[in-house]
C-alpha cells in the first residue's frame, strides 16, 4: 500500500499491492510538490510519470512510444502545416532506433524537442501536443490496479516545456472514464479494433452508404486510429457505433499485441443498461475522411507469389490500387510507369537485391520522397542500418500480420 508518510518515498522504495490506487499516489506527489519521476511496471509495461513541484510534466508508457506520437502528430497536422508527413517521419527516424536507458529522457520527448528546435512547432503548439499524450497515458494508468512502483527523487526532463496542473488532468481523465464506463462491456479499451461483419450486409438495415464507410474505414484500425483518420474524438467513435455491435454489424477484435498488454480503461461496469440514440455525428462524414477519397497506388516488389497474394488480400480496399511485380529486373521501368505512392520492397530477390533496387528508385527523380518499405526477414540492426542507408522509409520485418501491413500503410498513407 502507498506509504502514509509519502516524503519517504525514494528511489529504493519499491512497492506492490492489490489495493494500487494510482490517484492516490498521484495525490500524495501533488501535496508533496515533489520533483522526479513515479515509475509503476505492471504486466510487462513501464509507466513514467514526471513532475516538477506536484506539476504533471510528462507520462508515457513503455509500448510503441513513437505509434502514439505519430497518431497526435498527425491530429496536429490538420492546423499545424509544418507538421509535413516528410516531418513527422524523420522525427520518428531520428530517435525511434535509439537505445534507450531507463534513467534517459524518452526517445519520444527528445523528438518533440526536436522539432520544437528545427521550428516545425511552436511553444504553444508543442503544450498542446504534450497535454495530448499525457491525457492518453494517464486515462489508462489510472485504471490500473495492481503494480510495482518507485519514485526517482530529482528525476527531470530537460528542456522542461511546459507544466500542468495534475488535479486538472486527472479530473478531466476520469471524466473520460466514466463516459468509456457506459460503453461496457461490449467496448472495454480504445485499443480494440472495429470490424464490420460483411455476411450480416444483406439482413442489416444499414444504408449503402453506411456499408461503404464501414467497409472502408474499418478493417483492423483501432479506436485511437480511427481517431486520427476521421479527426474525431474515439469517444464518440466509439459511442456511434454502440449501436451497431449490438445489431453485431460490427463486430470488435481485441487489442493487438503488443497493446494486449494494457489495462481495460473499464475496471468496472457501473451500468448494464443497453445504450441507444447518441447525438453524435456519423464519424465516416467527417471532412478528414471525403478529403481523404483518393485513390492511393501502392507497388509491392516480392518474386513469391504468396507474399504477393497475401498483401493483395491484406490491402483489398476500393482506396487502393496494388501493382505486383515479381522480376526486380524489371521493377524499376514498372515502377516509374505506374508513379505509385508507396512502395512495398522484398530484400532478398534474384538478380538485383532490394537494397541496390532502393538506391536506384530513391535516385529517380520522381521518388525522392516516395514512402518505400523494405520487406524482409531479417531483424538485425545492421540489416536496418542497411536499409536506411539504401534510402529506405521503413522497415516490415516476415512474418507479419494484417494489422502490421495495415499500420504501414496508414502511416504513410492515410
Amino acid at each position: 500500500m502507498v506509504r502514509n508518510n509519502y516524503q519517504a518515498i525514494s528511489v529504493d522504495s519499491v512497492k506492490e499491492s492489490p489495493q494500487f490506487l494510482p490517484i492516490n499516489l498521484l495525490e500524495k506527489i501533488h501535496q508533496a510538490k515533489k520533483t522526479g519521476c513515479l515509475v509503476v511496471d505492471h504486466n510487462s509495461v513501464t509507466w513514467r510519470i514526471y513532475l516538477y513541484q506536484g506539476k504533471l510534466v510528462y507520462a508515457n508508457h513503455s509500448l510503441d512510444c513513437f505509434e502514439r506520437l505519430e497518431r497526435h502528430l498527425r491530429r496536429l497536422s490538420y492546423t499545424v502545416s509544418s507538421l509535413t508527413s516528410a516531418v513527422r517521419h524523420q522525427a520518428r527516424l531520428n530517435f525511434e532506433h535509439n537505445s534507450q536507458n531507463p534513467d534517459d529522457i524518452p526517445l519520444e520527448y527528445q523528438a518533440i524537442s526536436w522539432l520544437l528546435k528545427e521550428n516545425y512547432l511552436q511553444a504553444n503548439q508543442a503544450a498542446k501536443l504534450i497535454k495530448s499524450l499525457n491525457e492518453e497515458v494517464l486515462e489508462l494508468f489510472l485504471s490500473l490496479t495492481n503494480g510495482n512502483y518507485t519514485f526517482i527523487n530529482e528525476s527531470e526532463l530537460s528542456p522542461l516545456f511546459v507544466t500542468f496542473a495534475l488535479k486538472e488532468v486527472i479530473i478531466e481523465c476520469q471524466q473520460r472514464i466514466k463516459t468509456w464506463q457506459t460503453l461496457s462491456p461490449l467496448i472495454i479499451s480504445p485499443e480494440q479494433r472495429p470490424y464490420f461483419f460483411t455476411k450480416n450486409k444483406d439482413e442489416s438495415q444499414l444504408s449503402p452508404e453506411q456499408i461503404k464507410k464501414f467497409s472502408k474505414l474499418l478493417r483492423g484500425f483501432n479506436f485511437r486510429q480511427l481517431a486520427v483518420l476521421t479527426n474525431q474524438d474515439e469517444i464518440k467513435i466509439a459511442q456511434y457505433i454502440y449501436k451497431f455491435i449490438q445489431t453485431r454489424n460490427i463486430v470488435i477484435h481485441a487489442p493487438q499485441a503488443p497493446f494486449d498488454q494494457l489495462p481495460h480503461i473499464i475496471t468496472k461496469t457501473e451500468s448494464n443498461q443497453p445504450i441507444h440514440d447518441y447525438e453524435t455525428k456519423d464519424f465516416s462524414d467527417s471532412p478528414t475522411t471525403a478529403h481523404k477519397t483518393q485513390q492511393y497506388k501502392l507497388v509491392c516488389v516480392d518474386d513469391s507469389p504468396t507474399i504477393l497474394n497475401e498483401i493483395n488480400r491484406f490491402l483489398d480496399q476500393e482506396d487502393l490500387v496494388i501493382h505486383p511485380i515479381n522480376d526486380s529486373k524489371k521493377a524499376l521501368l514498372e515502377i516509374i510507369r505506374f508513379k505509385p505512392d508507396i512502395i512495398l520492397l522484398d530484400v532478398g530477390m534474384p538478380g538485383i537485391d532490394g537494397y541496390r533496387l532502393c538506391q536506384l528508385i530513391r535516385n529517380h527523380h520522381l521518388f525522392k520522397t516516395t514512402p518505400i518499405i523494405m520487406v524482409t526477414g531479417n531483424r538485425s540492426l545492421i540489416d536496418r542500418a542497411k536499409a536506411r542507408v539504401a534510402g529506405a522509409s521503413d522497415y516490415l520485418t516476415k512474418p507479419f500480420t494484417q494489422s502490421d501491413l495495415l499500420k504501414i500503410v496508414f502511416r504513410y498513407l492515410s
